[in-house]
């Protein structure tokens, strides 16, 4: 049993490294998830200062919690006017990049590395076509004036990252459940789903009514994470999906104005709003710091292995960039965001789901979840690197045309000058000749 003031000293130095990280990935672009993984292959499977067996039990629930919080949270940033204005481009684009991506993946994983198709398919559902949410302040920093690209990648980076848990999870319940019907595992799953969405919207509309209530007492985020905790178990007991209710309740809570008009009654949480997301982002923050040392807890350091998944995570990759660009260049053509095809492209950083669902994949006891996790380890470091260096290519090309352009701007300006000059220079000339004559 790990010694409570080593156990304290880790968590500390696991926050503070974090933390250090997060100000790093501000800077430099590079995320802060990637040293965080990292840290649990070197305190685990490395230096074995903490047991990866140790961890399993609890693993489950803290999975299922963090997923909570990311669905919460990506639900409270969904804005239904971006979504209704943006959601048919950007929703051709996940549904083309997801889809696709999963299938080949999960046909290259049955054909080439001999994998049972159902765990192939839920591989191919960990990593089919997530965009983290990091890319987004890459993109804003890089594309200050176009809003619509900035838009359409925002809502990707939400809307992927729900179906691709939707898709695992009808592969895992037709594993789980041995079934060989495809369609009835569907149905079931799709009665679960509205289930979770009907629970989610009712239960949603009580909580908004309390909260607007209450707004004005302390506390305020601890009795909402209560509300949460309560909207998925009331809808996983009724049968429906506790997930998908945590989303439609921040979907709700993060359209509290839209939501209150259509009911008729003024929602004055705008200052509670604005806590809850304060705060989500500091619980968000926390959870996803130890669940991707969690990650790399579990990576398995074997040079035979490493070699073999490392492969796998390039083939993976570039199956990943192939279906993207194609998804990209059907998405965009006949708009401004064409022209950007290629950084649209490449911003392909993976990073939040991957990991959670590969644990997920782990704690549910699928035989080749191992595996499933080394793999996931390497896309998420493959994809974040392609994103950085395309970031500053992309970086290096504005500021050399921006240098190319006030080179221009200073031979404009010369050139008015010297013909303002020579202007000026005619008529003092031209009035020195009238007083002559």
């Amino acid at each position: 049993m790990i010694d409570i003031t080593l156990a304290f000293l880790l968590i500390a130095g696991i926050i503070l490294f974090g933390f250090g990280a997060e100000i790093f990935f501000r800077k430099t672009g590079i995320p802060h998830f990637l040293f965080l993984i990292v840290i649990g292959i070197l305190i685990g499977p490395l230096l074995k200062l903490v047991s990866t067996s140790a961890f399993i039990p609890v693993l489950s629930i803290f999975a299922t919690f963090t997923l909570m919080m990311v669905l919460f949270y990506n639900g409270m940033q969904m804005g239904i006017r971006d979504v209704i204005s943006s959601s048919s481009r950007t929703l051709v684009q996940v549904v083309i990049y997801v889809l696709v991506s999963m299938v080949v993946i999960a046909a290259v994983a049955h054909a080439v590395f001999g994998w049972d198709i159902i765990e192939a398919l839920i591989f191919g559902s960990i990593i089919g076509g997530e965009t983290t949410a990091p890319v987004m302040m890459r993109v804003s920093k890089l594309l200050t004036d176009d809003n619509k690209t900035i838009t359409f990648l925002s809502l990707e980076s939400v809307m992927n990252s729900i179906f691709l848990v939707v898709l695992f999870y009808v592969f895992l319940s037709i594993y789980q459940t041995g079934s060989s019907s495809f369609s009835a595992a569907v149905s079931s799953l799709a009665a679960n789903l509205s289930v979770g969405v009907v629970a989610g919207f009712a239960l949603s509309i009580a909580w908004l009514f309390i909260l607007d209530n209450l707004k004005e007492y302390r506390y305020t985020y601890v009795f909402t994470l209560a509300l949460l905790l309560t909207t998925y178990v009331i809808a996983s007991v009724i049968g429906g999906s506790g997930l998908m209710a945590v989303l439609v309740f921040g979907v709700m809570l993060g359209n509290y104005k839209s939501v209150g008009a259509w009911i008729r009654k003024e929602l004055k949480i705008s200052e509670l709003e604005n806590q809850l997301r304060g705060f989500q982002d500091e619980i968000s923050f926390l959870f996803e710091t130890f669940f991707f040392v969690f990650l790399g807890l579990t990576f398995v350091v074997q040079p035979s292995a490493i070699v073999m998944n490392l492969i796998a995570g390039l083939i993976f990759v570039v199956i990943l960039l192939s279906v993207r660009y194609m998804a990209v260049n059907i998405s965009t053509r006949g708009s401004e965001m064409h022209n950007n095809r290629r950084l649209i492209t490449l911003m392909c950083a993976q990073g939040t789901t991957p990991a959670i669902l590969a644990i997920v994949a782990l704690t549910s006891g699928l035989p080749l979840a191992n595996s499933f996790i080394n793999i996931v380890v390497f896309v998420i470091l493959i994809t974040n690197i392609v994103t950085s260096l395309a970031s500053y290519s992309t970086m290096r090309s504005n500021k050399s045309a921006s240098r190319v352009n006030k080179d221009e701007d200073r031979r404009v300006s010369k050139e008015q000058k010297a013909i303002a000059k020579k202007a000026k220079d005619e008529k003092k000339q031209a009035a020195a000749s009238t007083t002559q004559a």
